[in-house]
Formats: structure tokens, C-alpha cells, sequence
């Protein structure tokens, strides 16, 4: 009687071999090749294993033993460890270096292509890459004469398997029926590290001809952990069963006391179960589309705050758990919107060769730069779904294998498909309204969080516009099959909620801006940086998505005049022309009111004034009569104060003039501006629009981490 049938006999581990004597099976046949003795070659206490230490030295390694393999036509098949490795080795130079007769087999092939790739894999000089799992049971059988007579189909694996019998059954992909073949290690220091916690240079202290025997040495005792392990859980397991048949039975027998007892058991079995040290991954996906940028500044230190120092999350949780040794490892994903394409997102592999790193300062540079080149988005809404899928799917060794994983979304705007209702009256209000292009849902993005076992925060500064996104995606969680744990979403506001950012009401009123700049004699010299810092205005405009912001220019001397005329924001021009002249301001503030009054419904006015000298009293009195007037007709109109902002340019301005008509609106305000590259920090500064600083909470790195280490110590520790 035949009761199993195995290749990889020779290898079975004790516990292997335990665990089938459990069930009687103790007696053992090895059935020698119909082929005979194997033609295989593995050179193991010599070139047959290498260590690299980098990456560089690591690929490199592996082409030059391919080269110097195909130089003999013979065949060569690389085996990673998954399919991610394979796609970053075939990502780099060294890949593309190889030349033209190479391919890559992958689980996601048509049967037809598979076949294709498997039977030209054992032809001269060809190139085969490809994961593990094509070491077991694929058949890269040899019919080529030359291959056999160089030497054979050449097999290189670039990982050390943990267990034997997948390292056995990668070496029979050569030397096949009597064939001959050769196989080598070629294996990179750092994957040791992670995967067998092997330290760096160990091997060193090992002399080369015993590399092998020490690397299955310290194979087969992670293996007897793992056993211990395994055996731990069936007891464990085999415990739970038997507590609940005996919480149903007690049920059933009416027996409230022994059901009260098992069940508190049961229920006790089924916490989580934490280490000693606790290693947290945390991902931020950060909105770093152009209505981002007014965030720029203070961003970084927040996160900062958030990631280190005393109100740090690891802080928070070293006070609450003191005999747990917490370990933080952070990704960063910057996302655009979808039609941003190749620039939608930006994303770090540090390099330890995954999307975490632990060094802190490294996080906060990278943040940095990212949020200062803030850009696009083209519509309102944003692909905050994107990003969470695309940082759920990291898959880099290393990725998501935290005790605990989480990942904050920081974002002003709504999800595609989730925008409020009012975003249909906006033009470029939600491009994406009825489907994802990738066709991705708040469902979906669930899932892929839910497989991964990562907590969502989302994180906005904008609540009343992400409220629909918020109460979406935390009802997928709720509702979701696999949530057994029942994880809910976060929501953090990122600013007060009486001063929310609101992006929905700005928009549904845009800017009319209106320039009214003093271009009177004194002003020659210094027309240059005035043009520049008007141009600089309205580039921070478009980077802060205000497309749909109209412009008007009145340039004042004695008279005024007006040089650009209520024109779409993308399309003003770039120059404005210099006449000279005195100073007079109530032509200016009537052809200012003028242009303000044009201002359609959906475009509240914005007015501009710089002036760099003094008007008489009355011609001065007079202007900030005409704008007080004007503030009254903004007030009825659009139901809000008009926005003011004069600025008193030099030191010739009449300052106290200018205040005078910078008070005509109560909200009105008066800048100074020393010189030119003042000016145009002050015209940059109004451009952004809304006070950040004052908007955002001062300990808001300490609430975000007050919401997650409360979270968390609840859900895993508590």
C-alpha cells in the first residue's frame, strides 16, 4: 500500500516526519532515477554560493552569471522569490542589459503564453525570469543539443528558500531526465537579514566551503521555531474547539454557569496576541495637488510633531504600555488627481528595498519636498480612493509586516463619486462623478485594506466637503464580509470645525480679482517687480486649482484706466505697459467699483490696491467713500464683506490714508511692502487666500496622535 509520494523525501524535516509517525506512517521507500546517477552540478562549498551586500553588487552578480552562461548556448532560468522581486529586477539597468533574448514567465499568463515561455526556456542562450512557484512542477525539459552540450539548463536562485524540499524542488528544474545541469545561490545579505535574522557580515566569521551547511543550520532552526510554533497554535486551536462543543453543550443542557465560564474563556482566547516589541507601519497619503500648497508651510512640522518627539505616537504608547518596546516605520505617497497621469503619484523605496523606512528625518525630507511642489488636481474632487488602494498594494519585501499597520489619507477635497451634491453645478466640480476609470468604489479600497489588515484614518482639512467620502468609506468597513474584527474608520478633522477650509462655498462664489496698481512716476524703477509680482499672484492662483477665477487690471496715475477687462485668470496677459504721471486715488476707486460691479453672481470681488505715494485729503476721503460703497453692494450681493487688501508700497506711501480705505470693509487690511521681492511675498500671501495658520489647530499633531494610539492600544493591546 502506497500512502504518499514525494520528491522531496530526502529532506523532510523531524517535525515533518513526526507529525506523519502521529498518524502511523513511520516506514519509508526511496525509489532510485530510471536515468540513473543525475548529471546535476551545485559547486556549494565554492562559486556555486555568493553573498552580496547591496543591491548594485547583488544584480550585477546575477547578469554576469548569466552572460557568462549564454556565452556557452546554454539556457538560463532565474528564480526569485516572488513576483514583486521579479519586477524590480526587470525594472532596473542591469535588466535591460542583457539584451533582446530574454522573457519573463508570470502566474498571470494565458495558459498559451506560459507554455510558450516554459518550452523556450531550455533553448541556447535564452533568458528566463521568473518566481518561485514555477519551481515546482514546471517542466523546462531540454531538447536543445547545444544547450546539452555546453553544459546543460543553468538554474540561479537569488533567494534561500525556508523550506528545503522548495530549494530541492527548484534544482530539479535542470538536469532533467538524465540531462545535464547546474544550479547556483546567489544571494543578497540584507533578504538573509530579514528573512532568518541572520546579522550583517555573519557569514564572515564562516569560512567559504561552509557557507552552505551553515546557512541550512540556521534554515533548519528557524524551522524548529516554526514548528514549535505551529504546534502551539493546533493546541491552542484544539483548545477553542473543545471550549466551544462544551459552551453549546452546556447551552443545551441548561447549564448557565459552565456556559458563563466558556464563554469568558473564548472570548479571552480571542484577543490579539502582541510581542514584546510592537512594530508599528504607517503609510501617509498626502493630497499634493495644487490646493494643497497653502498647507506647504506647516505640513512637515505637524507631521513632525506626529511622528517624533514627546506627543509622538510611539510616546503616547511607550507612557500607556511601558513594557512594550514600540518600533515606528513610515511610507510616504504623494497623490495627484487621475488626469495628472504619470505625475498622479510620487512614492519612496527606501533603501532597505520597501516602502518603510525607520528614519524619521528621512520621512520628514521627503515630505517636504513633496508638499512644496504641490500641483495639479485639474477638477475638485481628488483620487483619494487611488491612493488608498495604491498603498494598500504595496507589495515590496517587507511591506506591511508591522504588528500593527495603518495608514492616514491627508486630503482637502472629496473622493471621485462622493463629492456633495452641489459639486454637479460646478464646472470641473467631480470629472470621475459616476466611475472610477480603474473602476474602484469605497467597497473595493475596503477590501484591499481589510486583506492587508491596515487601520484607515482619514484625515481632512476640509470636513464639510469630505463629509460623503468619510460616511462612504466608513460604512464599506462596517458592512464589509471579512471585517470580522469590526475596524472602523477614523476621521480626523484637520481643522477646527467651526473654520472648516470650505472649499465647496469658495468655489461656488470664485474670485473676481481686481489689480488696481499706482503706476505714477515714482513707480518707473520699480514697474518690473510690480508686473512680477502680478504674475506671481496669478500663477498661485491656477497652482491652487483657481481656474475658474476672473481678472481685471486699473492701472492709476493722475487718471486711471483699465488694461485688463474681466478676463478668465489662464488667459491675462503677462506685461502690463508704464505711463508715469501723479497720484490720485479717486479715479482709481471708480474704475475699480466699476470693474467690481461687472463681477458675474458667481464671482465674489477681490480688490488689490498698492499704491507707493499720497493723494489730497479730500481725493483720498473720497476714494474710501467709493469703497465703503462698494463694500455695501458686495455685502447685499454675495453676502459677505468685500475682500480688501491695500498695500502701502516703500517709504513714501501715506500709511495712514491707506488705512483709512483699507477699513471701508470690516475686513478689510493694510500690508506694508518695502520693496519689490516684498511685494511680491505680500501678493503671494493673498493668493493662497484663507490664514492657514490660523485655521489649523496648534496641537493637531498631538490629536492625530491621541486618535491613533487610543485606537490602537483599544483594538490590539487594551
Amino acid at each position: 500500500r502506497i500512502l504518499g509520494v514525494s520528491g522531496t523525501l530526502d529532506v523532510m524535516t523531524r517535525y515533518e516526519k513526526e507529525v506523519l509517525a502521529r498518524y502511523g506512517v513511520e516506514t519509508y521507500l526511496h525509489v532510485p532515477s530510471v536515468y540513473g546517477k543525475s548529471n546535476f552540478s551545485f559547486d556549494e562549498g565554492g562559486d556555486g554560493l555568493t553573498i552580496e551586500c547591496s543591491k548594485s553588487d547583488f544584480y550585477h552578480k546575477i547578469c554576469e552569471d548569466i552572460k557568462r552562461v549564454t556565452a556557452e548556448k546554454r539556457a538560463v532560468i532565474v528564480f526569485f522569490k516572488n513576483m514583486a522581486s521579479v519586477k524590480e529586477f526587470t525594472s532596473s539597468t542591469f535588466y535591460h542589459k542583457l539584451g533582446r533574448q530574454k522573457k519573463v514567465l508570470s502566474e498571470d499568463m494565458v495558459a498559451s503564453e506560459k507554455d510558450f515561455v516554459i518550452n523556450k526556456a531550455a533553448t541556447a542562450k535564452q533568458i528566463t525570469i521568473c518566481p518561485a512557484v514555477f519551481g515546482r512542477g514546471t517542466d523546462f525539459f531540454c531538447k536543445d543539443a547545444k544547450v546539452e552540450n555546453g553544459g546543460g539548463v543553468h538554474v540561479i536562485q537569488t533567494f534561500l528558500s525556508e523550506q528545503r524540499s522548495e530549494e530541492v524542488q527548484i534544482q530539479g528544474r535542470t538536469a532533467r531526465q538524465g540531462k545535464q545541469g547546474s544550479y547556483k545561490l546567489i544571494l543578497l545579505e540584507e533578504d538573509l537579514a530579514q528573512t532568518f535574522g541572520m546579522k550583517q557580515g555573519e557569514q564572515k566569521g564562516v569560512p567559504k566551503a561552509g557557507w552552505y551547511k551553515w546557512l541550512c543550520d540556521v534554515r533548519d532552526r528557524q524551522s524548529e521555531l516554526h514548528a514549535k510554533v505551529v504546534d502551539g497554535n493546533l493546541a491552542e486551536a484544539t483548545k477553542k474547539d473543545r471550549n466551544t462543543h462544551g459552551y453549546f453543550d452546556a447551552l443545551l443542557a441548561s447549564n448557565p454557569s459552565t456556559a458563563k465560564s466558556l464563554f469568558k474563556e473564548i472570548y479571552l482566547a480571542m484577543k490579539r496576541p502582541i510581542p514584546s516589541t510592537v512594530v508599528l507601519n504607517m503609510a501617509l497619503a498626502i493630497d499634493v495637488t495644487g490646493s494643497m500648497h497653502k498647507f506647504s508651510r506647516d505640513l512637515p512640522s505637524m507631521l513632525s510633531n506626529l511622528l517624533q518627539g514627546q506627543d509622538s505616537i510611539t510616546a503616547k504608547l511607550r507612557v500607556q504600555f511601558p513594557e512594550l518596546d514600540f518600533k515606528l516605520r513610515v511610507g510616504v505617497l504623494g497623490f495627484r488627481d487621475i488626469d495628472d497621469k504619470a505625475q498622479q503619484f510620487e512614492e519612496r523605496i527606501w533603501s532597505n528595498g520597501t516602502h518603510f523606512t525607520s528614519s524619521m528625518t528621512k520621512v520628514i525630507s521627503e515630505i517636504q519636498n513633496m508638499v512644496s511642489a504641490s500641483s495639479g488636481g485639474h477638477d475638485l474632487a481628488e483620487d483619494s480612493l487611488g491612493a488608498i488602494h495604491r498603498s494598500a498594494k504595496w507589495e515590496k519585501n517587507g511591506d506591511w509586516s508591522g504588528t500593527i499597520n495603518c495608514l492616514l489619507v491627508l486630503t482637502d477635497a472629496p473622493a471621485h463619486g462622493l463629492a456633495p451634491s452641489e459639486y454637479s453645478k460646478i464646472q470641473n466640480g467631480d470629472t470621475y462623478s459616476v466611475r472610477h476609470p480603474a473602476g474602484l468604489t469605497a467597497e473595493s479600497v475596503v477590501g484591499d485594506m481589510i486583506a492587508k489588515d491596515i487601520d484607515l484614518f482619514f484625515c481632512s482639512f476640509d470636513p464639510a466637503a469630505t463629509s460623503r467620502t468619510e460616511q462612504r468609506l466608513a460604512n464599506a468597513y462596517l458592512k464589509h464580509v471579512e471585517n470580522t474584527q469590526e475596524k472602523e474608520v477614523t476621521c480626523i478633522p484637520m481643522v477646527q470645525s467651526n473654520q472648516s477650509m470650505g472649499t465647496l462655498a469658495s468655489t461656488l462664489s470664485s474670485k473676481h480679482i481686481i489689480f488696481i496698481l499706482d503706476e505714477s512716476g515714482s513707480m518707473n524703477h520699480e514697474w518690473p517687480g510690480v508686473v512680477e509680482a502680478y504674475n506671481k499672484y496669478v500663477a498661485r492662483r491656477l497652482q491652487s486649482q483657481s481656474t475658474l477665477d476672473l481678472v481685471s487690471v486699473v492701472q492709476f496715475s493722475n487718471d486711471a484706466r483699465l488694461t485688463v477687462d474681466c478676463e478668465p485668470i489662464a488667459s491675462v496677459p503677462n506685461t502690463l505697459d508704464f505711463r508715469g504721471g501723479g497720484t490720485c486715488f479717486n479715479p482709481a476707486a471708480t474704475r475699480g467699483s466699476q470693474a467690481a460691479q461687472k463681477s458675474p453672481a458667481s464671482h465674489a470681488p477681490v480688490v488689490v490696491f498698492m499704491s507707493d505715494g499720497a493723494a489730497e485729503y479730500s481725493d483720498s476721503a473720497h476714494a474710501s467713500q467709493l469703497f465703503s460703497q462698494l463694500n455695501t453692494s458686495v455685502l447685499q450681493k454675495y453676502n459677505r464683506d468685500l475682500e480688501l487688501h491695500v498695500i502701502a508700497f516703500g517709504g513714501g506711501a501715506d500709511t495712514s490714508q491707506l488705512l483709512d480705505i483699507s477699513r471701508a470693509s470690516t475686513i478689510g487690511r493694510l500690508h506694508a511692502s518695502a520693496d519689490s521681492t516684498a511685494l511680491t511675498q505680500v501678493f503671494e500671501s493673498i493668493a493662497g487666500g484663507e490664514d492657514v495658520t490660523a485655521l489649523m489647530e496648534s496641537q493637531i499633531g498631538k490629536r492625530i496622535s491621541d486618535a491613533v494610539a487610543n485606537k490602537l492600544s483599544l483594538e490590539y493591546i487594551g
